[in-house]
Formats: C-alpha cells, sequence, structure tokens
C-alpha cells in the first residue's frame, strides 16, 4: 500500500459534547503515515480477507485482520483522493494548465 508520513500536528480531542474541545494531548507522529489508494493485494488474500463481510477503513486493515502481512511503499503526495465532492474540486483545479499540475 502507498503510505506518506504524517506531517500534521495531531491532537488527540476526547468528544466534542464531553470536553467542549478542549485538548487532551498531542499524538506522537513518529513512525505514523497516511495510507493511499488504490492498495494492491494478491486477489486471493483481498477476496478471502473480505469474506464475511468484515468492517474495516479500508482493504489493508481487511488483509491485516486476516493474519496477511501488509507491505507500505513510499507514497505520491500528487495522488490525491477523491472521496467528495470538495475533493473532486481540488482535484479538477490542480489538473487545469498552470495550476501547478500543469494538465497532468
Amino acid at each position: 500500500m502507498p503510505a506518506l508520513a504524517v506531517s500534521d500536528t495531531l491532537k488527540r480531542v476526547p468528544e466534542w459534547g464531553d470536553s467542549g474541545g478542549v485538548v487532551a494531548g498531542t499524538v506522537d507522529r513518529s513512525g505514523l503515515f497516511g495510507v493511499q489508494t488504490p492498495q494492491a493485494f494478491r486477489r486471493e488474500a483481498l477476496v478471502a480477507a473480505h469474506d464475511g463481510e468484515p468492517e474495516a477503513t479500508d482493504d489493508a486493515a481487511l488483509v491485516e485482520a486476516a493474519g496477511g502481512a501488509v507491505m507500505a511503499v513510499p507514497g505520491e503526495a500528487a495522488a490525491h483522493k477523491v472521496t467528495t465532492a470538495a475533493d473532486l474540486v481540488v482535484v479538477e483545479a490542480l489538473l487545469r494548465p498552470g495550476a501547478g499540475g500543469d494538465g497532468l
């Protein structure tokens, strides 16, 4: 799976209603990576990991939970995930010639 080192400062905030948004601490980000998509796995491992409709945030978590080894490879910062309409607006803007993406 492609991964990028986390560069944002991470804060632990208890549930908004319980804490009123008061920060409980700063998370040590050393060794933390944001995982990108697409992720690639051997078909048999991925099918087995999805067996029984388990819940997970991505295929890597399913393969891990099924006992498989997941390897991280260097990701690409320009590979933006499109999940929401707002994500699409950002990617479209980056793809416009002269916008930094040079119309990739």
